[in-house]
Order: C-alpha cells, then structure tokens, then sequence
C-alpha cells in the first residue's frame, strides 16, 4: 500500500503531469475511460453529419451503403464467429440504433414544433383518446345509419332451408330494429319468413340474377336508387361496415352531381 502511494505522489509532482493527475479523474488512464473519449468524439462528428444538407440521391447511396456494410459484417461473423468479427458486427448495429433514436427523437420534436401535422383527433396514440375516438365514432356512426333507414328500406332474399339464411335472419332482425330499417323479405319457394313480411313474386329472383341465399338489397323510398348491400352470412357489425359504405358511396354521387 506505502509503495502505491509513493508512486501516485511522485506521479502527482512530476511535470509532465503538471495539470493535475487526480484533477482529471483519471481520464484516459483506464480503457474504458479512452473508450469513452473515443465514442463522444465519434458521436459529435456524427452529429455535424446529421446537420449537413444532402440530396435525395446521396441520402440513399449513404443508406444503401450502410445497408450493404451491415450485412457484410454479419455474413463475416455467422462465416467466422470470432469475437473480432462479432464486435465489428455489433458496433454497426449500435451506429445503426443510434441512429435511429436520433429519428425517433427528431420525429418527437417535429411534433412538437409542428403540431398541426399530427391529427391526435382522428389519429390518437394513447389508451384513454383511443377509447373516446371509439365512442364517438359509434355515435355518429349510428346516427348516420338511422338516416340512411329513413331513406332506404333492405330487401332480403332468402331461401327456407338454406342454413345460413335461418344464421342470418336474428342478426338482420336486430341490426334493423337498432337503426329503425324496413325489412321485407322475397321468398324462393313463397314460404313465409318468421321475422318479416314476405311475398313471392315469380321471377323476380331470377330477373335479379340472385343466385346467392341470403342477399339483402337496398331500394330507396322513391325507388329511383337500389344496391346490394350484402351477400351470404354475415355479422351486424359487418352490416354496419357495408352500411356506412353505402353512405360514403351515396355522398359522393350526390357531389358528383353538385360539381357537374
């Protein structure tokens, strides 16, 4: 221990280190410590990098490069997994991760300083807006299908012994009686539906070119607009996504029309 001491006294006194041994904080004098030097000395030219102004055509050559060197330097260690070879690997992949928290951090700030770029209305991030936007949605997604049932009645066609009509029939009784839909219903065979009105009209299923049990058509209240709305088995929130299509389908024909 006296023989430690005397060294880092005479250490100390020397003129070489005339700044100060223990001043510095032993800087440079272990491994880890130039290491250290070395890597904040890379990160500030990495930064001036970052600031330069480039082409479109040079940022990609810059990217395809890096792209190309990182796999080389992986087939290099998978090829020769010597410990040389798997830090060469390892110290791209930190310059690359490094990078990107520095887009990550650049992206945060942008929305930051520039605020109307992100839409956290119709595009919310956390779990609370997520779950309002949600709610909202399901309101004036409802209110817009009970206008659409205030102007369109459904038509379904069916058949008595198709399996997926009889699946099908509870869902549309209840989708049409939470938005208020008039639902009639055209028999294959005249048979009457056990939810809804029914008629047969001869021909009518084959003038349609229905071939597909259950269909349900939409026909406007003054019979100048009708659409399939939907074919096959089919649950109520799909329904509902087929219905506010129609919507936003309608809507634009309408402003088709206002424009020409």
């Amino acid at each position: 221990m006296r023989v430690v001491l005397a060294l880092l006294l005479i250490l100390a006194s020397s003129s070489s280190y005339a700044q100060g041994f223990i001043d510095q904080r032993y800087r440079g004098w272990l491994w880890f410590e130039d290491n250290r030097v070395k890597e904040e000395q890379k990160e500030a030219g990495s930064k001036e990098k970052i600031d330069t102004p480039i082409t479109s055509a040079e940022a990609r050559a810059e990217i395809e490069q890096f792209a190309k060197e990182l796999e080389e330097l992986k087939f290099m260690m998978l090829a020769r997994p010597t410990v040389e070879n798997v830090k060469a690997y390892k110290d791209k992949e930190i310059a690359m991760w490094k990078h990107a928290e520095l887009l990550h951090d650049s992206w945060n700030m942008a929305n930051l300083m520039y605020p109307e770029q992100r839409d956290l209305i119709n595009n919310p991030v956390n779990v609370h807006a997520v779950k309002m936007k949600r709610e909202v949605d399901t309101q004036e997604n409802g209110k817009k299908l009970k206008e659409l049932a205030k102007q369109f009645d459904l038509v379904l066609f069916f058949s008595p012994s198709c399996k997926y009509c009889q699946a099908f029939s509870p869902v549309l009784r209840t989708f049409s009686e939470q938005y208020g839909f008039n639902v009639e219903a055209i028999s294959v065979d005249g048979k009457k539906h056990e939810y809804f009105r029914t008629a047969h009209i001869p021909g009518l299923i084959e003038r349609l070119e229905i071939s597909v049990f259950p269909t349900v058509i939409a026909i406007s209240h003054d019979s100048k607009t009708a659409f399939e709305l939907i074919r096959g088995y089919v649950s109520i929130s799909e329904l509902e996504e087929y219905s506010l299509l129609a919507i936003k389908y309608l809507e634009g024909k309408k402003n088709e029309v206002r424009t020409n």
